[in-house]
Order: structure tokens, then sequence, then C-alpha cells
């Protein structure tokens, strides 16, 4: 059994240093925004006024919009008593920085994602 978790810790960790080497630090910046209280990019400082929806509202968005760059969110808010709105900016590797909204509904999946 020993050998079992020691073996699933070494992988788990390969695993994750592959995502932080690709593109800055997709798990920093989630974990980090939402448990430190940073945002992305230092953007959304107030993760401690959030509810437990919302601050899932803003881990499901932010992940989503990392694939497009690093990301900066503006505001979270709950729309209905079903839907949150995320809203922020991608920087991309054009040195453009791309708007996005996201609504996240409470069955735990993104409804809509717009950039522009």
């Amino acid at each position: 059994m020993r050998k079992t978790i020691v073996a699933a810790m070494a992988a788990g960790s390969i695993l994750l240093g592959g995502c932080t080497a690709y593109g800055g630090d997709p798990l920093g910046g989630i974990l980090g925004g939402i448990l430190g209280g940073g945002g992305y990019g230092g953007g959304y400082n107030n993760n401690n006024n959030l509810s437990q929806f919302e601050r899932a509202a803003l881990e499901a968005c932010g992940r989503e919009a990392q694939r497009y760059g690093g990301v900066e969110i503006t505001a979270v808010q709950q729309d209905t008593r079903d839907t949150v709105r995320v809203q922020g900016r991608i920087n991309t590797r054009d040195t453009r920085n791309d708007e996005f909204t996201c609504t996240f509904r409470s069955d735990g999946r993104i409804v809509d994602f717009r950039t522009g």
C-alpha cells in the first residue's frame, strides 16, 4: 500500500509540474486567486466576500479563460439564484487585452463563455 501511495504522489507531482511549465502557472493562478485573495493577475481582490457558489464560478471561468492566455478577473456577480456571471480580461500573446464574460450555472457547468 505504501508503494502505491508513493507512486501516486510522484505521478501527481510530475503532472502538476507539467501544468505549471506551460503558459505560466495555471493552478497557482486559480488556487492562489481563490485562496490567497490576490485574484488572477492581482485584478480581483474581493475573494473573501464571495459565496461558495461564486468561488466555484470564479475557479471554473478562470480556468476556461486561461486556455486563451493570462487572466485578470474584474467582477464576480450572482445574477440569479442559479447563475453567476464572471467578467475579466485575457492577456493574449500578441499583447492585446481581450475581455471575457462567463456564465456559470449551479449544476457546475459553464453555459456561456464569450470573448470580445
